[in-house]
Parts: C-alpha cells; sequence; structure tokens
C-alpha cells in the first residue's frame, strides 16, 4: 500500500489527488480487518453518542489524500506548496518564540499533519517533531527523509529528554501528537469525546516544570482542495499550578482537539484504539 502510494504521489497531477483517494477510500474501506473492526467500536460507543456522522471511506480518503499530498508537494518547490497554504495565526507563534524558550506545538493526526512543519519553516522558524520508527524499516527511512527535506529536525520519541531540551534551547517549536493511546510513555486518563482517554502527559509536564510555551495547531482541507493551517494562542501556563496541573493542561489540550473534530469529524483518523485501556483495568470497548 505504501508502495502505491508513493508512486501515486509522485507521478499524478495534484488536481486528481481527491478524486484518486476517493477511489482508493472506497475499496480501503470494503476490506474486513481491524481498522474496520475498531471503526466499528468507535462508532458504537463515541461517534453515535457524540452525535456525529462519518463514513469509514470518507475517513480513509482523507488519509489518503494526505498521504498523497506530503509525497505529492515534498517534490515541489516552496512557491507551489504555499499556493495550496493558507495561515492564519502564525503571530501566535511569532510572539511565543519571542521568549527564545522554544515551543511545544500540540497537534493530532487531523487531515494531513505532515505538512504542518514545512508550512511553519516556510514562516521562518525553526521545526522538529517527536517521531517513533515504524514496523517497516524501509517505510520509515522513507517518509523520514520526506520530513527532513525541508529543515525538520527529527527527535526520536526513545532517545531521551536530551536531545529535546537541546532542540527546545535552540529556540526550536517542536510538534507533537497526543491524540493517541500512545505504549511506553507517560499518561493518563482525561475525557476525550465523552469517554476518558489515555493520553501522553510528558509535553505538559515539560512545559509547566520549564516554563516552555504551548499552543495547539491543526491544518485541514477545504473544499477548494488548498489547506488551512491554523495557529492558536498559547495557553497560560500559570493557570495549571498544583501536583495535577499537569494533567490539567493536558486535558485542555485534548479539548483543543476534539473542538476540531466536532468541528469536522471525518478528517480524524477514527481507525486508531483510542480508548482502548479502560480506567481501572476494565475492559476496553467492544
Amino acid at each position: 500500500m505504501v508502495k502505491l502510494l508513493v508512486l501515486i504521489g509522485r507521478i499524478i497531477p495534484r488536481k486528481l489527488i481527491w478524486a484518486t483517494a476517493c477511489i482508493l477510500g472506497s475499496i480501503a474501506s470494503m476490506i474486513p480487518g481491524r481498522s474496520r473492526r475498531i471503526f466499528n467500536i468507535n462508532e458504537k460507543h463515541i461517534i453515535q453518542p457524540c452525535g456525529l456522522r462519518v463514513h469509514l471511506s470518507h475517513v480513509y480518503r482523507y488519509i489518503i489524500t494526505g498521504m498523497i499530498d506530503f509525497i505529492n508537494l515534498n517534490c515541489r518547490s516552496d512557491e507551489n506548496f504555499l499556493q495550496v497554504m493558507e495561515i492564519r495565526g502564525e503571530e501566535h507563534m511569532r510572539a511565543a518564540l519571542s521568549l527564545g524558550k522554544g515551543v511545544i506545538a500540540i497537534t493530532a493526526h487531523y487531515s494531513a499533519w505532515e505538512l504542518i512543519p514545512r508550512a511553519i519553516q516556510l514562516e521562518g522558524h525553526k521545526i522538529g517533531i517527536i517521531t517513533r520508527k515504524l514496523a517497516h524499516e524501509g517505510t520509515s527511512r522513507y517518509f523520514n527523509s520526506l520530513r527532513t527535506r525541508h529543515g525538520t529536525e527529527l527527535i526520536d520519541r526513545g532517545s531521551g529528554i536530551a536531545k529535546l531540551m537541546r532542540v527546545l534551547r535552540d529556540n526550536t517549536a517542536v510538534g507533537i501528537l497526543i491524540d493517541q493511546d500512545t505504549l511506553g510513555v507517560e499518561s493518563d486518563f482525561v475525557d476525550f469525546m465523552g469517554l476518558p482517554a489515555r493520553t501522553p502527559v510528558g509535553s505538559s509536564q515539560l512545559a509547566l516544570r520549564f516554563g516552555i510555551p504551548v499552543l495547539t495547531l491543526h491544518i485541514s482541507r477545504r473544499e477548494n482542495g488548498k489547506y488551512m493551517l491554523e495557529i492558536d494562542e498559547p495557553l497560560d501556563l500559570s493557570a495549571y499550578e498544583g501536583d495535577k496541573g499537569y494533567i490539567e493542561l493536558t486535558a485542555d489540550l485534548t479539548g483543543r482537539i476534539e473542538e476540531w473534530i466536532r468541528e469536522d469529524p471525518e478528517q480524524w483518523i477514527w481507525i486508531h484504539e483510542r480508548w482502548a485501556r479502560r480506567p481501572g483495568g476494565a475492559p476496553g470497548l467492544r
């Protein structure tokens, strides 16, 4: 599948990407397996109770479009890239970085999230992202080469805090995704879409401990085929005092992600076991 998307991304005219993704998304949604099972569980316990309308084929359509656009635009000039990108709130990023402590930029697996680093870099800022190795080594190397081609610094999730702090001290905006239940990282339960969801808390702990500005940002695809990157105001860290302040901060960051999902739910990746682990060791959703 990855090889097919890479081939399509390299040769296809961009105006045909959406139509191609519609076809591939419809095919993918009909294939039985783990992803469809997870979607059905999330639809039963989250989507329907929240009053949302989400079609699995449309979820795949946005995922595939984002991947192909990432590959396709990576081969294009900065001028071509900016022709399909609009940015709102860049002044928030600039103001946060003016403090010289770096920025923790929280986002989610929403729409074409892989396009965000280059957009920030083209605004004149240093950008880094927390990554993890994919199961397939060749795929991991390929996507990391695309990520670093335009100046993004990669910080492996398992490399410890030293490199992350070095990058932040270099006044870099570091992108971190917190919308998945990630194994092997410190996490806690906060409300997400009406149910407790195990969420990484390391970014909140780091922000509060060292006074590093933290803000949220996300990208979404518009009907005209262009993308909108919206950068929100930094959160006031003084509002999160006490031993559990980092959990409250994580909850508010997660709340912002929930707002994006409710606005256009099909652009989020509903094929992840976001609510698999329950508080107190209770059985996961079925």
